[in-house]
């Protein structure tokens, strides 16, 4: 009679120690473009793990690179692939440069990678809009008959911060519902397939 428990099998033992022999070569090519002495002495310290990404547009999985210092100092990155894919090259565009490193043993704070500039907004559109600032409308936030929400128009052509050049939203909308966070939104298009009178 077969219990509730098995034990893994010879394919699961192979798979895990691919997994680990390929854990300990992505760590030491990141330790390899360390200072030794910082290495030797622990005084940096390097993780390498996989996790499991829930971006539908990014990788299933991800290896997440930990470069770790005292005070909090360092920093982490991550490679769009699972361990055993990750290659040298991959390291190498995603490492610090030595000055970076060095003020992280000094104990200083700095960010790496640094963080993108914010691009130029670009001009902001003309087109007349069907909903002006203060109207109630409803905005399509979900599938279904269920997946609308009913809120205000507060602003005109909205921006992202991080939004590429000449990207705008036609209309910022806050939503009725107090269970999305702040209940601001935008739509995305000016059409009844995202946003209608309420």
């Amino acid at each position: 009679m077969a219990g509730p428990f098995t034990l893994p099998g010879s394919a699961e033992d192979a798979a895990a120690k691919a997994k680990r022999t390929a854990t300990v070569r992505v760590k030491e090519w990141v330790e390899a473009r360390l200072p030794l002495e910082h290495v030797q002495t622990r005084e940096c310290v390097v993780d390498v793990s996989e996790v499991q990404c829930g971006d539908p547009n990014c990788a299933p999985i991800d290896t997440v690179v930990r470069i770790i210092y005292g005070a909090g100092c360092g920093t982490v990155f991550g490679i769009p692939c699972e361990v055993h894919e990750v290659e040298e090259g991959d390291i190498d565009s995603q490492m610090p440069p030595d000055e970076i490193i060095q003020q992280w043993a000094a104990g200083e704070q700095v960010v790496w990678p640094p963080e993108p500039e914010t691009p130029e907004p670009g001009p902001v559109p003309t087109d007349a809009l069907r909903f002006d600032v203060g109207t109630k409308v409803a905005c399509r936030i979900g599938p279904g008959p269920e997946g609308w929400a009913t809120g205000t128009v507060v602003a005109h052509w909205y921006r992202g911060e991080s939004w590429p050049t000449g990207q705008y939203a036609p209309y910022q909308i806050q939503l009725d519902r107090t269970d999305m966070g702040s209940g601001l939104i935008f739509a995305p298009y000016d059409e009844d397939t995202c946003i209608k009178a309420a």
